[in-house]
């Protein structure tokens, strides 16, 4: 049985969750799954203050919402499924304690699974907003996205304009927000598919944002009229003046008035809302702190660390490597079980915010990859001598292990360029969590443990760049050194190099970091609420999913919800702080962005996403003619272009690879199941990209490797 007492967030309060065991069709399918693919210790002292953000202005509009005494748990502006249209305020709560003036406050019965397993709210009651990369969910019955004229991916400035079907706009400026718009294609029925909105970039943190539907029309051209209570509200008579909806009707009729002032009149509306935005404190505050709380403890020395396995390569057995180091090294824990196993969850002082428990240490997985360009094992030491090589962090990729770094272009790429590549578990979405996260998706009360989990893993990671760079840690242990010599190169600076879920991940630990200011993402992506109805890697998961969640597009609004947890630990809460807002203490830095066209496993609509809210510059043209018009245009529209002779040194830079066997995305909220996927090879095996990258780390700037055409290549997949 499940208890639970009320959580607060910034700001105070203490989760007391606890996590149920996975089912066993979880641990069946988590089977299969698994078959196919010397120092200081550190001192326990010390909580940790709140960072020292800018204030941001509070909202003063009166409570409206779910909050009214009888009120509906279910937004009676949305029709079907419950808490729809989403994100929505109907769902928050007024909070002068909270940065936004907002408070989460999803009814404990909106969301419950066929099997009566209610979804707890607690946990969103910490945030203060909505994600900023939130997919905008409203049902809009037999709506036809060609009649109506919904913008498409590469079309996203068409949202802005004046006849825009879909208005987004910024209540604090009112201006327009660029944006782009589809059906749910897993749901063929017209009657009930959901209407899925996608901002063009992240939404500004800690705004309001207004949303307007109009003008939508059925395949026949018939326009579709405005439904229920807010047909109610346009008429302007909601009811009895002590009516539940009265306060409903207030707050629609000031949007009314907003959308008026920018010459959007009442006729045509089919339906209008609005939603405050996560702000940056509520996103980022709590791995901040936990990094200040972390490095107070450790101070100057290095963490405690073991090495368990050494495992020397001939160049029969490998190419590349040398050797591989394996071992653990301590952090402080800021999970509320001892060690932070799987099930456990963030630990809250009185402050609020991520505190550890007396003496709790999360003992934390490390590996690292020497390469025989350091000369280690080639037996020519006495000719050539050692050749210390680059420290990396490596991020690696979703449901694997810090060993697992073996994919032939990363290791060819460190042998070629001198890398010693390092590498730690990301908490929650390693290959060891695979059961458990089965279980997850059948009881989403237990889903908080994944982000909690993937903040500490931030941490680790943070810990083990100090650990490969200072002079006692492991630059001095033995097998990282030869004739008296480290293997590391301790005079060069680490930067951070990941793929996949090492690119999601690395997005935000960047984002924290203060020991590296360059990042390379490898086919790299955010939000998984965008993500995961996409990719092939959530297949088993979706399918437990729907066995318990059932209805149409309810997993949208799920995905949606979850993320608002998620992005405390991955990409889409961090990204606006890579490289032109650094966060507080912490430096600026620079990102390369080499993605794949077609990705099976990571959408690349998110990476667009992504560049746009970075405002990289993209090389161009970004593919031939005839892959360009799948997208119906350019989804970089607007981000400036990188010469294409000599390199570039901005903050941040896109790069898109094109294989010539790859097919083209599908349209909608797809996996793509059509060729092969490039995910594995395309761009990390090609040398092209791998002399770009190293390039980039080395000094700053991106060389430009493809000249005045697309960047093609013929990759073995």
């Amino acid at each position: 049985m499940r208890t639970s007492t009320r959580r607060t967030g910034v700001g105070g309060g203490t989760p007391p969750w606890t996590t149920a065991p996975a089912i066993a069709l979880a641990l069946t399918l988590a089977a299969s799954l698994a078959a196919s693919c010397s120092s200081s210790t550190p001192s326990t002292s010390g909580t940790g203050a709140p960072p020292a953000y800018p204030a941001i202005a509070k909202v003063a509009t009166p409570a409206w919402g779910v909050s009214v005494e009888g009120a509906p748990a279910c937004d009676p502006l949305g029709g079907t499924p419950c808490m729809a249209p989403f994100p929505s305020n109907y769902y928050a709560r007024p909070d002068a304690s909270m940065p936004t003036g907002w408070r989460i406050d999803f009814p404990p019965n909106a969301i419950t699974s066929d099997t009566g397993t209610k979804l707890d709210p607690t946990p969103y009651e910490s945030n203060d907003g909505f994600s900023p990369g939130s997919p905008i969910l409203a049902l809009v019955p037999d709506l036809s996205a060609a009649t109506s004229g919904l913008p498409g991916p590469g079309d996203v400035q068409a949202c802005t304009s004046a006849d825009s079907p879909i208005v987004l706009l910024d209540s604090a400026t009112l201006g327009r927000l660029s944006c782009w718009a589809e059906l749910d294609a897993k749901n063929p029925n017209p009657a009930n598919a959901m209407l899925i909105i996608h901002p063009a970039a992240n939404l500004p943190e800690g705004h309001r944002i207004i949303v307007a539907l109009r003008n939508m029309a059925t395949a026949g051209g018939q326009e579709i009229a405005p439904r229920g209570l807010f047909a109610t509200i346009l008429a302007g008579d909601s009811g009895p003046a002590t009516s539940s909806a009265k306060p409903i009707e207030r707050h629609i009729s000031a949007l009314l008035a907003d959308l008026a002032k920018i010459g959007i009149p009442h006729q045509g509306l089919y339906l209008a809302w609005d939603f405050t935005v996560a702000s940056e404190q509520n996103l980022t505050s709590w791995t901040v702190s936990m990094r200040d709380q972390a490095f107070h403890q450790l101070g100057k020395g290095v963490p405690r660390y073991s090495v368990t396995a050494v495992t020397n390569f001939t160049p029969a057995q490998n190419s590349s490597i040398a050797r591989q180091v394996t071992g653990t090294f301590d952090v402080p824990s800021f999970l509320n079980k001892p060690g932070g196993p799987q099930g456990s969850f963030l630990h809250f002082g009185s402050g609020g915010l991520p505190s550890q428990m007396p003496g709790n240490i999360q003992h934390a997985v490390f590996s690292c990859l020497i390469p025989r360009s350091t000369n280690l094992g080639l037996g020519t030491t006495a000719v050539a001598g050692v050749h210390p090589a680059r420290p990396i962090l490596y991020g690696k990729g979703l449901l694997s292990v810090a060993t697992q770094m073996d994919a032939p272009g990363v290791i060819a790429t460190a042998n070629q360029y001198d890398l010693v590549l390092c590498s730690t578990n990301w908490l929650g979405l390693d290959g060891n969590d695979i059961s458990f996260d089965l279980g997850v998706v059948s009881n989403l009360s237990d889903f908080p443990s994944i982000p909690d989990r993937l903040q500490q893993s931030m941490i680790d990671a943070l810990f083990l760049a100090r650990l490969m760079t200072d002079p006692q840690g492991l630059p001095a242990n033995s097998n990282f050194r030869l004739e008296g010599r480290s293997l590391i190169d301790t005079a060069t600076p680490i930067e951070y190099y990941g793929n996949s879920e090492g690119s999601l991940m690395g997005a935000a630990v960047t984002a924290i970091s203060t020991q590296w200011k360059r990042a390379v993402l490898g086919v790299p992506s955010m939000n998984y609420a965008v993500l995961l109805p996409r990719s092939e890697d959530f297949a088993p998961f979706a399918r437990i999913l729907s066995m318990h969640y059932t209805g149409p597009s309810v997993a949208l609004i799920l995905f949606d919800i979850m993320s608002m947890l998620w992005d405390r630990a991955e990409a889409d809460g961090y990204v606006e702080n890579l490289d032109y807002n650094p966060l507080p203490g912490t430096p600026v830095h620079q990102v390369l962005l080499q993605m794949a066209f077609g990705d099976h496993q990571v959408a690349n609509v998110s990476t667009f996403a992504e560049a746009r809210t970075l405002a990289a510059a993209v090389h161009r043209p970004t593919l031939p003619p005839a892959q360009s018009a799948t997208l119906g245009g350019d989804p970089f529209a607007g981000l400036p272009s990188t010469p294409n002779t000599g390199s570039y040194s901005g903050p941040a830079t896109l790069y898109e690879w094109y294989d010539t066997a790859v097919a083209a995305p599908p349209a909608g909220d797809l996996v793509p199941t059509t060729g092969p996927d490039p995910h594995d090879s395309v761009p990390r095996a090609v040398a092209a990209a791998q002399q770009q990258l190293v390039t980039f780390l080395d000094t700053g700037s991106v060389p430009d490797t493809c000249g005045t055409q697309p960047c093609v290549t013929t990759q073995p997949l």
